[in-house]
């Protein structure tokens, strides 16, 4: 099992600029392994990209990285526009699968919830830690962001509640 945690970039900002900050936070080199290719719409177990799917850029399995990365974004605009707010933002208690707020991109870091760093952090405190330095970097251009708590489902601005992940797997 692994954590999967979800940040929300709001505003207009180059996926590749992003793709690179944070490659750069979970130790990626240019070594690293990755594919950049269109969503596939599946349909009679056969999979074909769609006009209008979005893009998904990440990182290779298998590389020895604290994180696998995941970049979800549309070439020319917003991952989630604003006027797909009310199909993708559901009221509480909507179950929608995809109940998130609009976005320019989506990121993604997943990490095994065994995962220990040098000095004994877990998954949940790489987590924030990622969050943390990716928001600050966000700040820094004025591109507005915000997370996702996987275990409650919470959307947070900011750094607000990254203390939740802190310690295993955010438990």
């Amino acid at each position: 099992m692994t954590l999967n945690t979800k940040i929300l970039v709001q505003d207009k900002v180059s996926y590749r600029d992003v793709w690179v900050k944070c490659n750069q936070l979970i130790g990626a080199t240019e070594a690293t392994r990755f594919r950049n290719e269109q969503v596939k719409t599946w349909r009679n177990g056969e999979g074909t990209p769609q006009p209008g799917n979005p893009w998904q850029i990440g990182n290779h399995l298998g590389q020895g990285l604290c994180a696998l990365l995941n970049i979800t974004y549309r070439p020319d605009g917003p991952f989630r526009a604003s006027s797909e707010a009310c199909e993708w933002y559901c009221d509480p208690g909507c179950d929608d699968e995809h109940d998130s707020p609009p976005s320019w991109l989506q990121v993604n870091f997943d990490t095994a919830y065994g995962y220990r760093d040098e000095q004994g952090r877990g998954c949940g405190d790489l987590h924030a830690s990622l969050i943390a330095q990716l928001g600050q970097w966000l700040d820094e251009r004025r591109v507005r962001w915000a997370w996702q708590n996987e275990f409650t489902g919470e959307i947070h601005t900011g750094y607000d509640r990254l203390t939740d992940l802190r310690g295993g797997a955010g438990r």
